[in-house]
Order: structure tokens, then sequence, then C-alpha cells
């Protein structure tokens, strides 16, 4: 198996919060390029990352830049296997940042790949509901979401300014069959203090694609 980070950076100061997109990939890369500055890019972990676990939750610590590596634009399908794990995490540069607060909202296109077994051209997505306490539920996580209600009590970024989530491990579609699908991120900011406009929401999307193979990949990340 193999652990994908898709890395997205967003800016309230920048021209592209006009448009509710996540900053570009950038070309030419950066001279270092990692987690830390760039953006709209999959990260491949060199080891396991701490924590790891086949379903849905938020990550309370920074990811260390140093795990990830391999970095390529989402600009092109992302190929999984059935037992990868992905992971998302969100950050800013901005000055301001440690007074922002961010929800994730997650919704998985419908695969739609051709020549699919029975039931797998209508599976809405390739993770499952399973959680600490239901490690069982198999039915589709088709969308994810971390909504506390309230803006003013969504959760603040990591110490290095990142928000992090483990999505959870891949699985076959029925039949053993590959399949591709969209995944729609969202991310809504809110200002708690200070420039710029305190007090007001600002939203970041995109949708990045993937295929997910019928076989299981035979590496394994390093422990």
């Amino acid at each position: 198996m193999s652990v994908y980070l898709y890395n997205l950076m967003f800016s309230l100061t920048g021209s592209n919060v006009n448009v509710g997109s996540f900053e570009p990939y950038p070309s030419p890369l950066p001279p270092s390029a990692n987690i830390a500055n760039l953006s709209c890019a999959w990260f491949t972990a060199s080891s396991s990352p701490p924590g790891l676990q086949p379903y849905f939750q938020v990550m309370s610590h920074p990811l260390s830049a140093s795990l990830w590596g391999s970095p390529q634009s989402d600009a092109n399908d992302l190929t999984l296997h059935p037992g990868d794990y992905l992971m998302l995490r969100v950050f800013s540069q901005d000055s301001n940042l440690f007074n922002y607060q961010m929800r994730f909202t997650g919704v998985f296109g419908r695969g739609t790949s051709q020549s699919l077994a029975p039931g797998a051209g209508n599976l809405q997505s390739p993770l499952v509901m399973s959680t600490a306490a239901a490690p069982n539920n198999t039915l589709p996580r088709a969308v994810l979401d971390i909504d506390s209600n309230l803006a003013s009590t969504w959760p603040a970024p990591l110490s290095d300014g990142s928000w992090v989530t483990c999505l959870g491990q891949v699985v076959v579609a029925p039949g053993g069959a590959a399949n591709d699908y969209t995944l729609n991120v969202g991310a809504s900011v809110y200002v708690k203090a200070n420039l710029p406009a305190a007090g007001n929401l600002f939203t970041f999307g995109r949708d990045p694609r993937m295929h997910v193979t019928g076989v299981g990949k035979t590496s394994v990340v390093a422990a």
C-alpha cells in the first residue's frame, strides 16, 4: 500500500480568493518543493505517518515535511490501488493565519468507468463509513465534513498553519472493477480577528481526479 497526501494552499490576500480557488500548482517548482510551499499537489509518503488509520479522522499534529516526496500536479489523474490511503492537508502562509478557523468539506463524484460489474457504476465513493467506534461499517463515505455548526467553533490551524485530515483507505468497487472518481474539495475559512475582513467567511474549491485500479498493489510503505 501507499499513502498519498493532497496538499492545498489558500490565501485571503491574493487574487485567487476572488474566484474561490486554492493557489495553483506552480511552474516552475520552488527550489525545494515540499508540503510547506506546494499547492494543488499530490505527495507520496516515504513511511507510514504516525496515527494513520483506515477511516476518516481529523489529525491533531502537523505532518513532517521530510516524510512526503514525489510531488505531482493534480492536473493529472492520481492512480490508486485498493489498500492505499488518502490524506488531505490544507494550509495558508498568510500573516494572519492563526486567526483563521477552517471547515473542510469533500464530496466524491460517482465512478465513471465503462464496462463495470453490476453495481459498480453506481458506487459514489472508494471510501467507507468505518470509524474508530464503528470499524466494520462498510457503507460508502460519499461526503466528508467536519462542520461544528458555528463558524467561530471551526478548527483552528495546527502549529505549522495547516489543517490535516486522514480521509481513509481505498476500497475496490463491486466485482473487483477499476473505477474513476473526482473529489470535490471545499474549504470554508472564518476570520475571527484582524484583517482581512474579520468576521467574514471565504470559500475555496478544487476537484482532483483519481483512478482506482481493481488489483491490489504489492509495494508496501516502510514502517
